[in-house]
């Protein structure tokens, strides 16, 4: 999905199919040229990319407090978390804000995406009592530790097709609700 090729399987809806053009300007604009993006557009937020690339993003508020002349550099801040387009919705619900930057995994901007947090409710309570399951035959009688737990947990993300580092970012999550 993320260099246009077909997915398999029927575990959607993906954030990829739902991401659509964001404001952007280039590294090298001016706090003027990133506010004429987000006026063409609308948007709250403009995407700062250096040659395609997500590095960073300013909001509506930050670029109207600063001079025109400044350039976007000095007042962005770093991107946030990016997200494949192969990333499941039902997997960011709940724990993630409602608008997710979307890049292919060398980090090339795709776009934004808006994310329901209400989607794949049905799909998470199904997923959940799968997972208690898969953990009552993975430990039998042993009560696992935390840390046990958590690896567990996280190497079954991994084998459900998740990348390690998204396994890792939403193991962070769930650790931080």
């Amino acid at each position: 999905m993320a260099f246009d090729l077909p997915v398999e399987g029927e575990e959607g809806p993906f954030v990829g199919q739902n991401v659509t053009a964001a404001a952007t300007c280039e590294a090298s604009t001016t706090v003027g040229g990133a506010r004429r993006s987000l006026d063409e557009t609308g948007a709250d937020t403009v995407i700062v990319t250096d040659h395609g690339l997500a590095v960073g993003e300013v909001d509506a508020e930050v670029l109207g407090a600063a001079d025109d002349g400044v350039a976007v550099l000095d007042v962005m801040h770093p991107v946030p978390s990016t997200y494949r387009p192969s990333v499941t919705v039902s997997s960011l619900a709940g724990a993630h804000p409602k608008r997710v930057v979307v890049t292919t995994p060398d980090g090339r901007l795709l776009g934004e995406a808006q994310v329901d947090p209400e989607l794949g409710g049905e799909k998470m309570e199904r997923e959940l009592s799968e997972t208690m399951e898969a953990v009552a035959d993975h430990f039998g009688d042993h009560e696992p530790s935390d840390a046990e737990l958590r690896s567990f947990l996280r190497d079954r993300l991994v084998a459900q097709g998740r990348s390690p580092e998204e396994a890792d970012q939403f193991m962070a999550d769930l650790e931080d609700t």
